[in-house]
């Protein structure tokens, strides 16, 4: 073999390895290519998924805020009543205190009246 056939021979031999290098690179492009694709897609699904579960947390905060509102309200009803239900026992035991009152002095007159009927 001459120098120019060995030299062919090792030119064709870097093509053949240049082309399967280029070859290589197409195909670690091309699974590249289709991870990214992949992972873009899975981006897409959480992406879902997230605004999916910010609706519902956007819902959720709705109704407690609802519900605090009822229960702050229910509270101050609450202490509304018990106030009326405290100024109504007082009223109530000034009306006993003067239904008392009230009793002593009719004794009193009753005792006294007694007293003139038995001196009689």
């Amino acid at each position: 073999m001459s120098i120019k056939d060995a030299a062919l021979e090792y030119a064709t031999a870097i093509e053949n390895e240049m082309i399967q290098v280029r070859a290589d690179q197409m195909e670690l492009g091309q699974q590249l290519t289709e991870r990214i694709n992949g992972v873009a897609e899975r981006v897409k699904i959480l992406d879902g998924k997230v605004t999916i579960l910010d609706g519902r947390l956007t819902r959720l905060e709705r109704t407690v805020e609802t519900l605090d509102h009822k229960v702050d309200t229910g509270f101050a009803e609450l202490r509304q009543a018990q106030e009326a239900m405290q100024k109504t026992q007082t009223a109530m035991q000034d009306s006993q205190r003067s239904i008392q009152k009230t009793q002593v002095e009719m004794m009193d007159i009753l005792v006294a009246i007694q007293a003139k009927l038995e001196l009689n």
